[in-house]
């Protein structure tokens, strides 16, 4: 069984108002119910992430939601021959605005290698990596794990 995380479910600016909500919480804990809240609000917000598990035995995929970095939450989905993997370069860019109307813009450029059911143009993301080289080497992994072929820019774009 292999596991791969892709982005936390809020982005990095929710994972940090999650942990600020979380230390509010548990300073305000003693005082109501609402350091209660706080603390299960932002401890959500801190830890679920989104991420993909392959069990190359049985050829089967899931696509999960990790909720609170404990449950994973999602289905099963058995791969076939018709699919095919591919290489992409990603940028996820976020965007935040602070109270004075000024907007920060944190960028992320990253590689991330999909899985495409058939035909089709829009694929789901399976892993993310920094650098090409990695990405290439795990591309040739999952191809010979999962007996899948890798479908190139060119085939890709039509």
């Amino acid at each position: 069984m292999i596991h791969y995380r892709l982005d936390k479910s809020f982005g990095p600016s929710g994972g940090v108002v999650g942990s600020f909500l979380m230390i509010v919480g548990v300073f305000t804990i003693h005082l109501s119910i609402s350091g209660w809240i706080l603390l299960l609000l932002g401890s959500f917000m801190a830890f679920s992430a989104a991420g993909c598990a392959i069990d190359t035995e049985h050829f089967r995929i899931k696509f999960y939601n990790n909720l609170w970095g404990i449950w994973k939450v999602g289905k099963w989905k058995y791969v076939h021959r018709k699919m095919q993997l591919r290489l992409t370069h990603a940028r996820m860019a976020y965007r935040v605005y602070s109270m004075s109307n000024r907007s920060v813009d944190v960028s992320e450029p990253d590689w991330r290698i999909f899985i495409h059911d058939g035909n089709s143009r829009q694929g789901q993301a399976i892993c993310k990596f920094k650098n090409r080289e990695a990405a290439e080497e795990e591309l040739a992994k999952l191809s010979d794990w999962l007996n899948l072929s890798i479908r190139h820019e060119k085939e890709a774009l039509g």
